[in-house]
């Protein structure tokens, strides 16, 4: 199993703003996260944060994978119009 990821732009503030995109069976790689990362395809959830400004003119929005005791995984970098 792969160790869980860290990155410094997923602040807290950002955490505790997140919203559940998917959850469980309604995630399209949830078959792929318990094969890779283990525990149960229903305790999976994929998050996302608010838009933010990452650069000058530049919005993006972290989403990633989250199992409650496993941890966060792949941590992606989306970019959104506004």
């Amino acid at each position: 199993m792969l160790p869980p990821m860290d990155d410094p732009r997923l602040t807290k503030e950002r955490i505790s703003n997140a919203r559940v995109i998917a959850k469980g069976h309604r995630i399209r790689d949830v078959e792929r996260l318990v094969r890779v990362y283990g525990g149960r395809a229903g305790s999976w959830r994929k998050l996302s944060t608010s838009p933010f400004l990452a650069s000058p003119g530049r919005w993006t929005e972290l989403h990633w994978y989250e199992h409650h005791r496993i941890g966060r995984f792949e941590i992606k970098e989306v970019a959104v119009r506004i």
